[in-house]
This record gives C-alpha cells, sequence and structure tokens, in this order.
C-alpha cells in the first residue's frame, strides 16, 4: 500500500476519540457525563461505561465503547447524505434535513439503521429500500415519519432518529449533558493550537480568521480573560457567530470585528488604535492565522467534491493573509499557523514559501509538540521538519506520536517568530 492509499483509507476512517474542550473560567461537574454515560450504558446492555480522562485539565478525552458491543440488524433502513453520515460516525443524532430515504412501513420509535448513501444517486424523499452504493453508519430509533420529512414545503428541522450506537462505537455525546459553556466539543489539534499560542494576561493577540470562535474563547480561557483579544472574520454574520461563542462560554476580553483580514495592515504607522481595524506595523504581540483551507483533513471525509481549480486557490489566499500578518506582528512576536488539511502545497509548501519570502521569520519548535513532524522531501530540512507538526497516518522515526494523536483529524501547525522589521 503506498503513502497516498494509506492516507485515503484513513480519511475514511472516524476518530477513535471523543474530545471535549474544558472552559476554565467555569467549574465542571463530571457527574453528569458519568450519568450520561451510564444512562446510556444499560439502553446499550453493555457491562461498562467508555474510558474517559483529561489528556491536561482543559481537555477531556471520552474512548470507544467496548469492541463487543454490537446488534443485529433492523428490519428497516434510513438513507442519509454523506455529511449526515460522517456526523453519525462521530457521535451525532440524524437531523431531519440530512434524511434522504425512508420506507413508508416505519413506526416511531422503532430501531432503524442508519446509511450513507456514498454515490449521491439517492433521491431526496426515496419510498423504498436502497440498493445504490451505502454504508452502514449507525443505528439508532426513529423519531419522525415520511410525513414529517418529505410532505410539507418548508424545510423540516429536528432530530429525525436518534442516534444508538454508531458503526464507530464512539458513544454519542453533545453539549447538552453539561451546564451551558461548561464545554466545546472540538477536534484535539484545534485544542493543541491554542494550546501552542499560549495566551497569556495583557498580551495583545489578534485571531485572523476566527469564526465560529472556538480557539477564540480558548484564547480567552487561557488567558482567564486578561489578554486583549481581537477577533476577525470577513462578514457581518460570522462576527455575529464569534460574539455569540464568546458570550456562550463567557470569553469577555474579545473584540470582534467584521474585516477582510488580508487587508488587515493600515499602511498608515501613525494610527495607535489597536482595537479596532486596520492596524499598524508591530501592533500584536501573537497572532494565531488559523487560515481558511481545503479542509481534506476532515474525518471521516465520504464525500470529496473539491475541484483541481478550487484547490490551488487557497494558498493564494494564504498568502496574502501570512503578508499581512507579518506586517502587523511586534519584532519578537510569535504567529502561530494552522491548517485542518493535508494537503502539502497549505502545510509544508507555505511554511517554506514564508521563510523565503519574509528573512524577517524564523521558524520555532512549535511546542508542545504532538503531532508528528512535517512530511520528507517537500522543502523543509530535517531539522525545520521536527519544529512543526502534522496530525496524520504517517509513521516517522524523526518523532513516534502516540495513538490518540494519529487517530484525530488531518491538521498542521507551525510557529514563527518575527526576529527583526519587515522592511529592514
Amino acid at each position: 500500500m503506498t503513502q497516498n492509499d494509506s492516507l485515503k483509507n484513513w480519511l475514511l476512517e472516524p476518530p477513535k476519540y471523543t474530545i471535549f474542550r474544558i472552559n476554565k473560567l467555569m467549574e465542571l461537574d463530571i457527574v453528569n457525563l458519568q450519568n450520561y454515560l451510564e444512562e446510556q450504558r444499560k439502553e446499550l446492555n453493555t457491562n461498562s461505561i467508555p474510558k474517559y480522562y483529561f489528556l491536561k485539565p482543559d481537555c477531556l478525552v471520552i474512548e470507544q465503547w467496548p469492541t463487543t458491543l454490537s446488534f443485529e440488524k433492523s428490519k428497516n433502513e434510513v438513507i442519509v447524505d454523506p455529511l449526515c453520515a460522517a456526523a453519525v460516525l462521530r457521535g451525532a443524532h440524524v437531523y431531519a434535513p440530512g434524511v434522504l430515504g425512508l420506507p413508508t412501513n416505519c413506526d416511531i420509535n422503532e430501531r432503524i439503521d442508519i446509511y450513507g448513501s456514498m454515490d449521491g444517486q439517492c433521491k431526496r424523499g426515496h419510498k423504498v429500500k436502497y440498493d445504490g452504493n451505502k454504508q452502514y453508519v449507525g443505528t439508532g430509533f426513529l423519531k419522525m415519519l415520511r410525513y414529517h420529512l418529505f410532505d410539507k414545503a418548508v424545510q423540516p428541522s429536528g432530530i429525525a432518529i436518534q442516534t444508538l450506537l454508531p458503526a464507530s462505537r464512539l458513544p454519542v455525546l453533545n453539549e447538552t449533558i453539561f451546564s451551558k459553556g461548561q464545554v466545546l466539543l472540538q477536534n484535539l489539534p484545534s485544542i493543541i493550537a491554542g494550546w501552542v499560542v499560549n495566551a497569556q494576561p495583557y498580551e495583545f493577540i489578534l485571531d485572523m480568521c476566527a469564526a465560529p470562535g472556538n480557539k477564540t474563547t480558548h484564547l480567552a480561557e487561557m488567558s482567564n480573560n486578561k489578554a486583549v483579544i481581537i477577533a476577525i472574520d470577513k462578514t457581518i454574520q460570522k462576527c455575529a457567530k464569534i460574539q455569540q461563542t464568546c458570550n456562550k462560554q463567557g470569553a469577555t476580553c474579545v473584540k470582534a470585528y467584521a474585516y477582510d483580514s488580508t487587508k488587515i495592515h493600515s499602511g498608515d504607522d501613525n494610527n495607535n488604535n489597536i482595537m479596532e481595524p486596520p492596524f499598524c506595523s508591530n501592533s500584536f504581540n501573537k497572532i494565531l492565522l488559523d487560515a481558511p483551507c481545503s479542509g481534506l483533513g476532515q474525518r471521516p471525509q465520504l464525500n470529496n467534491i473539491i475541484s483541481p481549480k478550487m484547490l490551488q486557490s487557497y494558498k493564494f489566499v494564504q498568502r496574502k493573509l501570512f503578508d499581512a500578518a507579518v506586517k502587523i506582528l511586534e519584532i519578537n512576536g510569535k504567529l502561530i499557523y494552522s491548517t485542518c488539511t493535508v494537503t502539502v502545497d497549505e502545510n509544508e509548501g507555505m511554511v517554506a514559501w514564508a521563510l523565503e519570502k519574509f528573512p524577517c521569520l524564523k521558524l520555532i519548535p512549535a511546542e508542545p509538540l504532538y503531532g508528528g513532524p512535517g512530511l520528507p522531501n517537500v522543502g523543509l530540512s530535517d531539522k525545520e521538519r521536527l519544529m512543526v507538526q502534522r496530525f496524520g497516518p504517517e509513521d516517522d522515526e524523526l518523532r513516534p506520536v502516540e495513538d490518540i494523536y494519529k487517530n484525530t483529524i488531518g491538521f498542521f501547525i507551525a510557529a514563527f517568530v518575527k526576529t527583526k522589521d519587515h522592511n529592514s
């Protein structure tokens, strides 16, 4: 099997762990989780609940149900779209908009098997058993009938199938089992990106592409709400989402603005107003550039519809964002670059480009280092490869990686320090 085949197979599978980020601004009541898992254990008729533990005080890891746990196939099937199927494999219920096909002879609360349509041929409203390319993703209890889903002129909403057990054996969990704002479902590398930023009180920090605000609130929490954090995204709607996330998580040190981050440098160094864009040169202690990317690290990736032209477009946006970030980062300031994709152009290639384009930047270890090193022979030396972290299935003798860090999503993190003025 080639390296590409290994990556493709890995991307088709869901992560093996469910991760919650813990809000350190609030006290966590872990009893709610224990009680919820115990209720699920009884419903699943198994002997023990999944193992859970804290990787760090702000990171809760929950493992799969036992391998012995399974159900006989039910008499009926529901067909869902690929995005919905992927969500079920991550431990979600089936929501009405994701349902494509449901037989007519179903009853409320009967157990029904959930299949994802993999070929795009199942049309919404399908009535009989679907014989096209489909993948079993779990089983659950039916909560809506056909007329709820397809016989109305309006788009249906709500839970259509209450998932009992995904094929991945991940527990069905969501944030509602905790008190509001205590936790946030978040992929492990996204949490690690926050650890790399390491927000401290009284620092001026910029989150350049911040929506929906999950990483932003992590930075606020790390600083105990004592940093000054500016969160930027391009539209008013995205900015509103950032503010909503901050309100829910109790992040009070964040100012959110709708602005194009590629144009965030004012060019007027007499402008000393750091609190709103555009910003003058050398304004920020730290910048997080979690860049818009192709998203090809998301797992499970059951349908990839991105075109080669679209794939090539991301690096040009990322370069514009990088250029703006370097200008407004202070000397000795820290720039963290991250993506949730696996392509070389957007990851190692972007680091190599930045080091050549900006002599003022120096690559530093993106600590704490939990992912594997960067890929070999794609523009970075072995020394530079060891400074970045790539999350994926690759085995590399330069830095062995524990199972939990291999079984998350595809992700990339690099860190830089600005050693001198951009124009010197």
